[in-house]
């Protein structure tokens, strides 16, 4: 199976995630600092891998999703994406150019979510959740639950003020920091991502009237470095989708500043 991105692909997902870092789509920005092309969303590019990645794999009563984005994918290149037989259930994106692997998936079972202290929490009211529903449905035809479920946590902390208010990370940024601003002033890669949820998420999804609102937690985040020098930064955020639940931590690479 091939992938390949387009800046087409970059708004789309932009349109649900709210993340409009510039690596995406400003190429001055790309070169003034020293690249040469645009980058992929490394989440939207894991929407494809997790679906292949889901096809007939049912453990219980939980399930890890282990994912590691080793470099870039770049727009309007092709890859592909294949089983790497020499694990359990996983995966890889190779890059054709050089054939390294670019992003390594795996899935094996688990006993339960994990547990960490919550940092505030978030609820998402039926009229957001709906409008958020439309704009997943067209990125990932035939989803599964965890999907979209994933990606919505993915989003929640992108947009979650209180993130960068929590004091590991608070002192390191100047006062009104917003995360767009960050975007903007440091460099920012996603490196790692951990999922764990429960197996029934695996359920067909679609686009429905949310009939409650959804709540979300935010964990406390781990950081080590400092941003302004360079600082690996672990978010993590959880929910319960119908009585099942799904934790979520994305690693991400943060400065030096430039």
């Amino acid at each position: 199976m091939h992938l390949q991105y387009s800046l087409q692909d970059a708004w789309q997902w932009a349109a649900f995630s709210g993340d409009f870092n510039p690596i995406h789509f400003d190429k001055q920005w790309v070169e003034k600092r020293g690249g040469e092309k645009l980058s992929v969303h490394g989440m939207r590019a894991l929407l494809d891998v997790k679906q292949f990645m889901a096809s007939g794999y049912h453990p219980l009563p939980f399930v890890k999703c282990a994912v590691r984005l080793r470099k870039p994918l770049w727009c309007d290149t092709r890859y592909a994406l294949q089983r790497d037989n020499s694990k359990t259930n996983a995966a890889t994106v190779i890059d054709l150019a050089d054939a390294h692997p670019a992003i390594t998936c795996q899935l094996t079972p688990a006993m339960a979510l994990p547990t960490s202290s919550i940092a505030g929490i978030t609820e998402l009211s039926q009229p957001a959740q709906y409008t958020l529903q439309q704009a997943f449905a067209p990125l990932l035809p035939n989803a599964q639950q965890w999907h979209y479920l994933d990606a919505l946590l993915f989003r929640h902390v992108l947009h979650d003020d209180s993130l960068l208010r929590q004091k590991v990370i608070s002192p390191l940024l100047p006062g009104g920091t917003t995360l767009e601003g960050i975007f903007t002033r440091y460099p920012v890669v996603q490196t790692h991502q951990e999922t764990i949820f429960d197996a029934h998420l695996f359920a067909q999804w679609s686009p429905d009237i949310p009939q409650e609102t959804l709540t979300i937690h935010t964990h406390d985040a781990l950081i080590v470095g400092d941003i302004a020098l360079g600082a690996i930064v672990r978010i993590a955020a959880s929910t319960h989708y119908q009585n099942k639940g799904i934790w979520s931590a994305i690693t991400l690479k943060i400065g030096p500043h430039t």
